[in-house]
C-alpha cells in the first residue's frame, strides 16, 4: 500500500506541474490569453505580404489583440484576416486597418489607426477593409523601369548633342 500511495502522490505532482506549465505557456505566448475575453473582426485584403497568424494587432502602438487566422478566398484573389481583439478595447467603424512592418526587415503586424471615432463601435463578426502592406519588391521593379527610361533618355540626349556638335 505504501508504494501505491507514493505513486499516486508523484502522479498528482506531475499532473499539477504539467497543468501549471501549460497555463504559463499560454499566458506568455504571443496569442490571446485564456483569461481574457475577445471579439473577432474580419479584415479583407488583396495581399497580406508576410503577415502570419499570432502577429500582433496594435492600436496607437499598444497591443490590443492578435491575428488568429488568415484565409485565402475561394477565387484566390483576396484574403480574409481574422483578428481576436481584447473586449476592453473599443474600435470604431471609421478606423483604418493597415498591415505594417516593424523596422526594415521586422515582423509584420496589423495597425489600427483611429480617425474621428464617430461611427459606431465594431462588434464581434464585423467585416472591414484592410490596406495592403508596403511592397518593397514592387517599388524596386518600378524603380528599375524608371532607371531604364532615364538611361534611354540620356542616350537620346547624348545622340542629339553629338548631332548638334557635328553641325556646329
Amino acid at each position: 500500500m505504501d508504494k501505491s500511495r507514493k505513486e499516486i502522490k508523484v502522479g498528482m505532482f506531475m499532473l499539477v506541474g504539467l497543468v501549471l506549465t501549460a497555463v504559463v505557456l499560454i499566458q506568455f505566448s504571443k496569442g490571446t490569453s485564456l483569461f481574457r475575453g475577445t471579439y473577432e473582426l474580419r479584415l479583407h485584403a488583396v495581399n497580406v505580404g508576410g503577415l502570419k497568424p499570432r502577429a500582433g494587432v496594435l492600436l496607437a502602438g499598444v497591443q490590443v489583440g492578435s491575428v488568429s487566422d488568415i484565409l485565402l478566398a475561394a477565387d484566390g484573389k483576396s484574403v480574409t484576416i481574422l483578428l481576436k481583439i481584447y473586449k476592453e478595447n473599443k474600435i470604431y467603424h471609421d478606423a483604418r486597418f493597415v498591415i505594417e512592418q516593424s523596422g526594415f526587415l521586422g515582423d509584420q503586424y496589423v495597425s489600427i489607426i483611429p480617425t474621428e471615432n464617430q461611427d459606431r463601435l465594431l462588434v464581434n463578426g464585423d467585416e472591414v477593409a484592410c490596406q495592403e502592406p508596403f511592397n518593397l519588391q514592387e517599388v524596386a521593379r518600378s524603380a528599375s523601369g524608371f532607371i531604364q527610361r532615364i538611361d534611354e533618355t540620356a542616350k537620346k540626349l547624348d545622340a542629339a548633342v553629338s548631332d548638334l556638335h557635328r553641325y556646329v
